[in-house]
């Protein structure tokens, strides 16, 4: 099951601005998908046993110039991260419901410090994947997962030990080779800096392998099809993960001032 947000339900007040610069953001996303076609032989290819690699010759330059881009949203603590968060999700004001940005929404996760589950890279990559299934708006997705080299990569141990290999051959790979959504989607993940200092006294399963949510998505970002949007939310005091998803990644940071979001 994907990780929901403990504040779903509540009602939620101000920051209409972030809203209309993530609007603004998915439809120039949108505006930029005509004549977006990747040729077969610049996708990552699958080999035998169900690995991938992605060749150094698909970059977003290869896709379109531009394409790979997404948001930051940094505050402190309090300032209302995840609340917004979860009014994109789970609108409860009417300009909420007017804007129907949750319809654009392929996919979510909110990290919590207090459960291990929420930090696991695994269990990160199985939560999109069903999501992405159930959610009906990548037609022919659902189809390229059923693959049985594809599940192998997803079984419990196995997506623990290659999460870089599960997360191109079951979230990239069939991204990329279906054909684009009519408009934009977005990929949120709520505090993504969370678990990053337990993620640093843990071994690497193998090199270069990610311990990390934070560090699976900003070493694969620039390999997400142009038509996704992704969406992050930090602490500003983290420096490390502000860098990591600011270096020409992630090049619209908002940020949030504390203030109360949702009513109790």
């Amino acid at each position: 099951m994907a990780q929901t947000s403990l504040l779903q339900g509540k009602r939620f007040y101000c920051r209409e601005w972030v809203f209309h610069k993530i609007q603004h953001c998915l439809q120039e996303k949108t505006n930029n998908l005509s004549g977006v076609n990747i040729p077969p032989n610049k996708l990552p290819q699958p080999v035998p046993g169900g690995v991938a690699f992605i060749p150094s010759t698909l970059t977003a330059g290869s896709v379109k110039s531009g394409s790979s881009w997404g948001v930051l949203l940094v505050g402190g603590p309090g300032s209302g991260k995840t609340a917004l968060c979860t009014e994109l999700l789970w609108p409860t004001s009417a300009q909420g419901s007017h804007r129907s940005l949750h319809q654009q929404s392929l996919a979510f996760h909110f990290c919590r410090a207090d459960d291990s589950d929420t930090l696991c890279v695994g269990g990160f990559i199985r939560g999109l994947v069903a999501q992405i299934c159930r959610s009906g708006l990548v037609p022919g997705y659902e189809e390229k997962v059923q693959d049985p080299s594809v599940q192998n990569t997803l079984q419990p141990g196995e997506c623990e030990r290659n999460p870089t290999e599960a997360f191109k051959n079951c979230v990239l790979l069939p991204l990329l080779s279906v054909k684009p959504p009519q408009h934009s989607l977005f990929l949120l993940v709520d505090s993504i800096d969370e678990g990053c200092q337990l993620g640093e006294g843990e071994q690497r399963s193998s090199p270069g392998s990610p311990r990390t949510i934070a560090e699976l998505l900003a070493s694969h970002h620039d390999f997400l099809p142009p038509w996704l949007l992704l969406i992050c939310s930090a602490r500003r005091q983290n420096k490390a993960i502000t860098k990591l998803f600011t270096g020409g990644k992630l090049h619209n940071t908002f940020f949030l001032y504390q203030s109360s979001c949702r009513g109790s």
